[in-house]
């Protein structure tokens, strides 16, 4: 009965955290004057210069583009465009975070097997890990069950300004999230949706922008 209550209990946990993991969460900020779109050309640049031959910028200047198509901008290709799009995107070193989940309430006395399942009581699949121990004599009912892992910090940042000297910025754009993934390839399609909904937005607010991720 122990035995088939514990994989009752696994399943439970596995659709639990799919659930969580369906989604990607991040914070917009925004700042404008955008006037609606009457089919302006745009130029899609790096903010930093370094960046200017890089494939990796390309690919998601070609996202953004792709975006800024759907609300009415064209290419300038070869041309001048009316307006300057300027990209950048950064993911930190990341920090250690340590989270107290209670105590494991699983307790003994004795000579026996002591087993558990770290992951019952963390949010992340810890690759599947299992454990198994064998104690004698008494265990502590209420031991900490301690986890930790490092968390990042990943940022777009986008502005739109008139192909003219000295003109102001005329959308700012920030868009913010943190998690334990640092691999921007993966996540900026998730960022740069999260930047463009409800495109421009209200000016001088932040949002939080919930996406739901395609399960199948």
């Amino acid at each position: 009965m122990t035995k088939i209550l514990n994989i009752f209990i696994v399943l439970g946990m596995i659709g639990l955290l799919s659930a969580c993991s369906s989604t990607f969460r991040s914070d917009v900020t925004r700042f404008h004057e955008l006037p609606q779109s009457q089919g302006e050309s745009v130029t899609i640049v790096p903010t930093d210069p370094a960046k200017a031959n890089s494939l990796e910028f390309a690919s998601y200047a070609n996202i953004v583009g792709g975006y800024l198509a759907q609300k009415g901008y064209v290419p300038a290709g070869d041309g001048k465009a009316d307006l300057i799009v300027a990209l950048d995107y950064t993911v930190d070193e990341g920090n250690m975070v340590v989270r107290d989940y209670g105590p494991r309430f699983s307790f003994g006395y004795g000579y026996g097997a002591y087993r558990y399942h770290p992951y019952w009581y963390h949010p992340y699949w810890r690759h599947g890990f299992y454990r198994s121990s064998y104690y004698w004599g008494y265990h502590d009912p209420f031991e900490r069950n301690m986890r930790s892992y490092v968390r990042y910090n990943r940022k777009l940042t986008m502005t739109i300004r008139p192909n003219k000297e000295g003109a102001k910025n005329l959308f700012e754009g920030e868009v913010e999230s943190r998690g334990r993934n640092r691999n921007l390839p993966k996540l900026m399609p998730h960022m740069v949706q999260a930047l463009f909904t409800n495109f421009p937005g209200t000016s001088g607010t932040t949002d939080r922008v919930v996406i739901e991720l395609n399960q199948n």
